[in-house]
């Protein structure tokens, strides 16, 4: 009788490792040393299509924000105020933003970039030191 269990038993974890494998979407192999990458938003780099080669890579967007809804050089005057409703609220108009986020120090965030976005970092004392759009 174990036999039978252990046959079952192996099968299962077979279908069940080959249900986390794909091999319909595999990712396009990166171009070789010296080669031009592929214009931002029209490659299919890492088998996403329409993946900028910036967002592959890990690279942090600029301040000014990347053609989303949010200007982050527009909120500078909210910079020193204290993290408020207000100061969100303000920045927010200033910005065009679709939403704020106040991120205080040591505070886990996720990383998603969210193109509308702006996210006002704060230190000990609750004022904003700095603003950036994602």
């Amino acid at each position: 009788m174990p036999k039978p269990l252990a046959t079952a038993a192996i099968i299962m974890i077979a279908l069940a490792s080959g249900a986390c494998s794909s091999t319909d979407r595999r990712p396009a192999p990166l171009p070789a040393a010296g080669q031009p990458l592929p214009p931002a938003g029209s490659s299919t780099l890492g088998g996403q299509p329409g993946a900028s080669v910036a967002a592959q890579a890990g690279s942090v967007a600029p301040l000014g924000g990347t053609g989303g809804s949010c200007n982050a050089s527009a909120a500078g005057s909210v910079v020193g105020q204290l993290a408020t409703s207000v100061a969100a609220d303000e920045a927010k108009q200033a910005t065009g933003a679709e939403e704020v986020r106040i991120l205080f120090p040591n505070q886990p965030i996720t990383q998603e970039f969210i193109p509308g976005r702006l996210n006002l970092e704060t230190n000990d004392e609750n004022r904003i030191t700095s603003v950036r759009c994602g």
